[in-house]
């Protein structure tokens, strides 16, 4: 079987062929150690090592996050693993090997050419080496399973034949609240899905915003709960940014164009970027927001199906761009873990245009994103490592 091959047969060698590939990408890893924010986030985390922790995660506002889904599996993993760094790693690998084929299954299911290729481009692309090696962003790779579960769910009930509110459509609601309870940042969930919806037909119809109608309110709530615990909580008298809107505005359109050049050209990867000083008085600083636009309006008049990946982009890096202030960005605007949902897209993009052409391209590319992957985890090895690689 060629390595690319794009039809849907042999479904269990391909599946193999992503955990063996990912598994090998992600070696340097899974021996890894603790570093930065791991020891705030389990080893010394009270509420993780109190046997009433679960009581305190899900029924109080002690934590600076109500991610109480994330921390339940780490306070489960602590009585089995303890102060091992490894388990916490293989599982973070794990969980991002069910992501990879759940990101074969949505696509399939958009019927969107090369599907596996784009599963297998995330599984080994360098970029979530940040969410995969760091035991911290547990909430990323567990939050992005419940999420494309319940986006493949969803969209199997609208296909001709489904029963739009049978099991699959309450299954699917219900995995959207344990991603919520995973991490926040999907509350975009309900936004990508009428998205979906009209890329397929280019309409919106009655029935699906009624049947949307619980997952936009469920994300309401949960998106007031995560700004109060972020307010209240994990930044409380800090000062995170002091820049008006105008200010976030340019670099949320700069942070774009970034994200898209690490995603496309995954060279010099950080832990940690400078952080951005956004000058509004600088025509520079404006080029970006304008080119985003102009490509907006370009793929729009192009009726390219291009514009529905870039929107998922930008809709789904949303919760990062800076409009909401979150604690990291004290150090830094951007970071690689905040891209680990949008860059499904990217994948997507470069799978379909794989598919046309020689087959040695994709391999090449996939075992060179493979190599850069298992060098990029080799930074995570400990503190020492990691910091070393930020400064050179």
């Amino acid at each position: 079987m060629p390595l690319l091959a794009t039809n849907e047969n042999r479904p269990l060698a391909k599946t193999l062929l992503v955990i063996v590939l990912t598994f090998a990408a992600y070696v340097p890893a899974m021996g890894a150690d603790f570093i930065w924010n791991d020891d705030i986030f389990l080893t010394q985390n009270p509420r993780i090592q109190a046997g009433n922790g679960l009581y305190r995660m899900w029924c109080t506002t002690e934590a600076p996050d109500y991610w109480p889904m994330t921390s339940t599996t780490l306070w489960i993993e602590w009585r089995m693993w303890g102060e091992s760094a490894t388990g916490y790693h293989v599982v973070n690998v794990i969980l991002h090997i069910a992501a990879s084929l759940l990101v074969w299954r949505v696509l399939l299911t958009l019927r969107i050419p090369g599907a596996w290729v784009a599963a297998l481009l995330f599984a080994v692309h360098p970029v979530n080496v940040e969410s995969v090696a760091w035991i911290t962003q547990r909430k990323n790779t567990l939050s992005i399973v419940f999420y494309l579960t319940s986006a493949l769910l969803f969209l199997r009930t609208t296909a001709e034949g489904q029963n739009r509110t049978g099991p699959a459509y309450w299954i699917s609601l219900i995995c959207f609240v344990l991603a919520l309870l995973s991490k926040s940042s999907v509350v975009v969930l309900p936004v990508v899905l009428l998205l979906l919806m009209w890329w397929q037909r280019r309409s919106i119809t009655r029935t699906d915003l009624i049947r949307l109608a619980p997952f936009f309110a469920i994300a309401v709530v949960f998106g007031l709960v995560g700004v109060w615990f972020m307010t209240n909580r994990s930044i409380g008298t800090d000062v995170v940014r002091d820049d008006g809107f105008l200010s976030r505005l340019l670099g949320a359109g700069t942070a774009v164009w970034f994200y898209l050049g690490k995603a496309v050209w995954p060279a010099d990867l950080m832990f940690m970027y400078p952080r951005w000083r956004i000058d509004v008085s600088s025509w520079l600083w404006w080029v970006p927001l304008i080119g985003l636009l102009a490509l907006f309006v370009v793929l729009w008049r192009m009726r390219c199906s291009g514009l529905a990946a870039l929107i998922y982009y930008v809709v789904t890096l949303l919760p990062a761009l800076g409009f909401v202030s979150i604690y990291y960005m004290r150090y830094s605007l951007v970071a690689d873990h905040w891209q680990y949902q949008s860059l499904i897209a990217v994948t997507a993009v470069a799978a379909a245009a794989l598919v046309r052409a020689p087959k040695f391209m994709g391999i090449a590319l996939v075992l060179v994103l493979a190599v850069l992957t298992w060098r990029q985890c080799g930074i995570y090895e400990n503190e020492k490592t990691l910091w070393q690689a930020t400064i050179e």
